[in-house]
Order: C-alpha cells, then sequence, then structure tokens
C-alpha cells in the first residue's frame, strides 16, 4: 500500500473531512493530486497530512508501507535470534535466502548477506577480514544514520576492533540525537551502548567501558522500558565487582532473577555466559553456584 493510499484510508476511517485535513495550510487541489498519486509530497507536507489524521510516521508500517521496511526488520530479528542461538547453520540459510531472493540485490540485502558470514565466522572462531567486508566500508563511509544503521552496527560490533567500534560509536551518538525524543530511538540507542559496553568488557577495555557506562547512566528511561532498566542493572553490577565493590554482586543476581520471573531464558542464557566469560577473564566471582540449574534448566 502507498502513503498516499494510507493517509486516504484512514482519513476515511476515522471520519475526518477533506477540509479538516486540508486546513489552513493546503488546498483541496493539492490534497486531491496527492491523494491520486498524481503529484509528489514534500516530507513537511506529508508529515502536515500525517498530523491532521493523528497517525505517526512509525504506523506507516503497519500498512507495510514501503514494502521492504519490515522485510529488513524481520530479517534483521532473525539474524539477531540465531547468533544468540548460536545457531550457525541458521544464519547460513538466511543468507542464501538473500542470495537466491535477490538476482541484483541492494545494498542492504548486501549488508545482510554479509552480516550472516560475519556471525557465522565469528562463532565457529574462523579468522575475519572484517576491513574488506561490505559492512565495514558501509558503515566507516555512511556519515549520516538512520534506524537501519542503527540495528546494523548493533548487531555486527561484536566482530570488529575496539578502536573501529569507538570510532564508530561517536560517530552514531551524533547522528542519532535526533532520536533523543523517540521512545523506540532512545530504547535502540541505549542498547547499542549497552552493547558496546559488554565488548569493551570483554576485550579489556576499560577505559572504554567506563566512558560510556557514565553516558549510559545519562539515558532517561521511562517506566516500562523494563529490558533496559535491567541490563543497565547487569551492567553496573560488573562494573562494580570489577572495580572491587562486593555489592555489585546483588546487582548481578537481581539481573538475571528478573529475566527468570519474565521467563526470558534466552537473555538470561546469554547473561549467564557473558559472567563466566567474565570471571575466567578478570578472576572475580560473581557467586553464580547457587542460580546455575535454574538458568541451564
Amino acid at each position: 500500500m502507498e502513503v498516499w493510499e494510507i493517509v486516504e484510508r484512514v482519513r476515511k476511517q476515522k471520519g475526518i473531512t477533506i477540509s479538516e485535513i486540508c486546513g489552513e495550510e493546503v488546498s483541496r487541489s493539492v490534497y486531491d493530486r496527492f491523494v491520486k498519486n498524481e503529484a509528489d509530497t514534500t516530507v513537511s507536507k506529508l508529515t502536515y497530512f500525517l498530523d491532521r489524521i493523528n497517525l505517526d510516521y512509525d504506523e506507516l508500517k503497519i500498512f507495510n508501507y514501503p514494502d521492504n521496511v519490515n522485510a529488513v526488520s524481520h530479517m534483521m530479528k532473525e539474524i539477531q535470534t540465531a547468533f544468540l542461538s548460536k545457531d550457525t547453520e541458521e544464519l547460513q540459510r538466511i543468507a542464501e535466502f538473500c542470495r537466491v531472493k535477490q538476482s541484483n540485490p541492494s545494498k542492504r540485502e548486501e549488508n545482510l548477506m554479509n552480516l550472516c558470514d560475519l556471525l557465522t565466522a565469528r562463532l565457529r572462531g574462523d579468522a575475519i577480514d572484517v576491513e574488506e567486508s561490505n559492512v565495514y566500508q558501509y558503515l566507516i563511509n555512511t556519515h549520516t544514520w538512520t534506524h537501519y544503521e542503527l540495528i546494523l552496527f548493533n548487531n555486527c560490533m561484536f566482530v570488529f576492533t575496539p578502536e573501529f567500534v569507538e570510532l564508530i560509536l561517536e560517530r552514531a551518538m551524533m547522528s542519532l540525537s535526533i532520536y533523543k525524543d523517540s521512545l523506540k530511538g532512545r530504547s535502540e540507542s541505549f542498547r547499542m551502548l549497552a552493547n558496546a559496553i559488554v565488548y569493551f568488557i570483554q576485550n579489556d577495555q576499560r577505559s572504554y567501558a567506563w566512558k560510556y557506562l557514565e553516558r549510559l547512566d545519562e539515558f532517561h528511561l521511562e517506566e516500562d522500558m523494563y529490558f533496559e532498566m535491567n541490563l543497565r542493572l547487569l551492567l553496573q553490577g560488573i562494573w562494580e565487582v570489577l572495580r572491587g565493590n562486593e555489592q555489585g554482586k546483588e546487582k548481578v543476581h537481581q539481573s538475571l532473577k528478573v529475566c527468570e520471573y519474565l521467563s526470558s531464558k534466552q537473555y538470561q542464557s546469554m547473561n549467564y555466559d557473558l559472567l563466566k566469560y567474565i570471571e575466567q577473564l578478570f578472576e572475580v566471582d560473581f557467586e553464580l553456584t547457587g542460580i546455575t540449574t535454574a538458568i541451564l534448566s
């Protein structure tokens, strides 16, 4: 469904007259040409029409506009799930699906295929020439980021060097400042920072980890952002333990318990694996013995 079809359909279903949607700023003839697809419209005018019918840009996806938005988002979610499950066969199946489906793939499809290959190599422990990858070249040469670049980076940062991640992170945060008032954008930006902090801790880059933990604390999280709150609790606990504060263990345990209460087994298992890795890397003890059975069952 095209955007002009969506606007006209919603207008009629909400009982809004043409005079009401046009208001004082747009003539009826301009609106008629728009809904007949006889003339393009500016972003400001489209925003005006959406405001007049009380429809947000994000809600356009409900009507599958544009067609490839939902497809790419869905595919990225499948890739993320496969990676978290360490399912290399599924990652390669997704990559092959993209190759077969697209005889002349766009940059998005190329990035999805390359992302699957990079994550598969990461899980298998294979050598990766990251700087020659499509994803690396795309991110390093993209100076203005949107939601797509944010999700792409969130899913592939673990295959890059700490220096590259830090460089891209600074650029991303400047570009993504436009999302500061968007709940979805704020959530994704928060997760990007959290992923980067985990990455820096795993690579013993404590100065970077501390720098971005401070930024993470500056995020205003709404009361319904439970996932983000729990993730911040976990990272705070890890950092406190690494700095010798034994009280951090309680925060770690609380975070794992939240996952357990919400039956979020995948994230609970992933967080547990992270904690065990950090224990071995830094010779600390999160005292996880008592909760091992609940997580692994």
